[in-house]
């Protein structure tokens, strides 16, 4: 039986990807987690009885860690979400953002290369990477022009895949996938931070209690936004053609920070009215008048990538790829999810 290494599993991505896999193969799958005092296992926690899965700890910022594993397993694939993927934290933690998203990837190849030559490998990248876009929409093509660390780490990475695919003949593949949001994404990420604030507003405004304001920082950025659980069929199929080649995942439309918000506020039925310009802009709700969404500074990056979006026409000619769910499915979805967690603790 096929074996397949999965990390992050704890993360979005990864625990999606374990998800995927169960469903449509037949392999054994080791999800990696870091031993930790403190676990956050929630997104994995339906798979304890599962027996084509395991639990195995592994550091990704140690090399040795990561040696072990491979040798011990003798992977046929290996699928690498594990990352400190969240952008605005890596002007905080520069150094920590490159070894966990940049030097790990060099681990994991040189394993592979010494230890398990015919494993395929998948490197998760970012939209990041394109940063300061000289063209709309982004293809495989476009220069990488990184305006954070994350973003630099995400393109230190890219290259050395693509060294040790030249220079190695592994298949080594990365491929960018553009925003991807879902029920599991974590509550630092601003679309999880405005479905869960929005739920956290329509329970308060129910209850006729004065709701905690949403704060955020340039909502007027554009992404292109999708849905995680879309993506997983992309990668399986990225790793699974007859050679390595990069793609781009993506939905193809462009959409603000300010209009996540506004329709997810439609969502909850729930009726404002914008006053203000710039930090000053507050939205209030229309019939008690209570502020519901305030502009806060502090969110601002010292880089701002204005706009990003993806052209995914190669992933859909080659590997016949197509996401499922659209913008208002996408908002839907994950409103939807947090109206009833706020509602059932």
């Amino acid at each position: 039986m096929k074996k397949v290494i999965v990390t992050g599993v704890t993360g979005q991505d990864g625990s999606h990807m374990v998800d995927y896999l169960l469903k449509n193969t037949d392999y054994l799958i080791y999800g990696t987690a870091r031993r930790l005092s403190v676990k956050n296992h929630e997104n994995i926690l339906h798979l304890e009885d599962e027996p084509r899965f395991k639990l195995i700890n592994m550091d990704l910022n140690d090399a040795h860690s990561i040696r072990d594993v491979v040798i011990d397993i003798q992977p046929d694939y290996f699928i690498n979400f594990a990352a400190q993927s969240f952008v605005a934290g890596s002007w905080d933690y520069p150094i920590q953002t490159w070894i966990t998203d940049a030097d790990s990837v060099l681990h994991i190849l040189e394993s592979i290369r010494r230890f398990a030559s015919e494993c395929r490998f998948y490197n998760a990248g970012s939209s990041e990477e394109f940063g300061d876009v000289i063209k709309t929409p982004q293809d495989e093509s476009h220069p990488l022009l990184p305006q954070s660390p994350y973003g630099a780490a995400k393109c230190g990475a890219r290259h050395i895949v693509r060294v040790y695919r030249e220079s190695y003949n592994l298949f080594a593949v990365q491929g960018w996938l553009f925003n991807h949001e879902g029920v599991r994404r974590g509550l630092d990420f601003v679309t999880r931070k405005i479905t869960h604030g929005v739920a956290c507003i329509k329970k308060s405004l129910n209850n006729n209690l004065t709701p905690k304001p949403l704060e955020l920082g340039n909502i007027e950025a554009k992404r292109d936004w999708s849905d995680a659980e879309d993506f997983m069929d992309g990668v399986w199929l990225m790793l699974n053609q007859d050679s390595p080649n990069e793609y781009v995942l993506a939905s193809g439309e462009m959409h603000s920070i300010r209009e996540f918000l506004t329709s997810c506020l439609k969502e909850a039925s729930v009726e404002w009215e914008a006053t203000g310009n710039g930090e000053d802009e507050v939205f209030k709700e229309k019939s008690t008048g209570h502020i519901i969404f305030k502009v806060n500074p502090k969110f601002y990056r010292p880089a701002e990538v204005h706009k990003l979006c993806g052209n995914p026409s190669l992933a859909e000619k080659e590997l016949g790829w197509t996401r499922k769910t659209d913008f208002p499915g996408l908002v839907k979805k994950m409103y939807d999810s947090d109206f009833a967690l706020v509602n059932n603790s």
